[in-house]
């Protein structure tokens, strides 16, 4: 890839994930989806402030635009961590020294096409945790919007879990399967039942 992906259009970035190319993938997806979640949280705050001077509105938007630029970045850090594996399993592996050297690097991407997810995956928690303190003050109108910005959240921290898992599938470092899996879980632990808080709130507002 010449360009980075978060450059391209969304029709282009589709056309990458449809091919048949193993990157773009599912994990820059789902880092994708986390940054449409942000964007909606800054959208739903910057609506909100039009009637107040709160400074709370203010701090909120800073922090979703941080966290769509994070998820934006994760987007192109992922497919380069799994393009680290395709280049690993290209290695020649005709003598022993070979075999060795071709292992070690595939060990070494792996661990880091674990890592970029779990990064996506710790961040879409952050914003689902955002997403549940701003819906008590969207607006009426921009509920459903707050609403969909914990759906895409959810989506992003789920997708990325399950990159995470495949990779560590491979991962032959018992102490760093551990350490990466308890970190996973971490992030996975109630972000189920807080989105579900999160969207029946919004029912509540939006019910006819």
């Amino acid at each position: 890839m010449t360009e980075r992906l978060v450059d391209r259009t969304l029709r282009a970035f589709s056309d990458e994930l449809s091919s048949d190319a193993a990157v773009p993938g599912g994990g820059s997806a789902a880092a994708y989806a986390g940054a449409l979640g942000a964007a909606l949280a800054a959208m739903v705050a910057r609506i909100a402030a039009r009637k107040s001077e709160d400074v709370w509105f203010t701090d909120y938007v800073a922090e979703m635009e941080n966290l769509r630029a994070d998820f934006l970045r994760l987007v192109d850090d992922d497919s380069a961590a799994y393009s680290g594996v395709a280049e690993a399993m290209k290695l020649p592996k005709t003598n022993d020294e070979e075999k060795r050297a071709r292992t070690e690097r595939i060990q070494s991407a792996l661990l880091a096409a674990s890592r970029v997810p779990l990064e996506v995956a710790k961040t879409s928690r952050r914003l689902l945790d955002a997403c549940e303190r701003g819906i008590a003050r969207a607006t009426p109108a921009t509920a459903s919007d707050i609403g969909v910005g914990a759906l895409m959240a959810e989506a992003a921290l789920r997708g990325a879990s399950l990159n995470v898992m495949i990779n560590l599938a491979s991962v032959k470092d018992p102490a760093q399967v551990k350490a990466l899996s308890e970190d996973l879980d971490r992030a996975l632990d109630g972000a189920e039942a807080q989105r579900k808080r999160i969207t029946d709130f919004v029912e509540t507002r939006i019910a006819r």
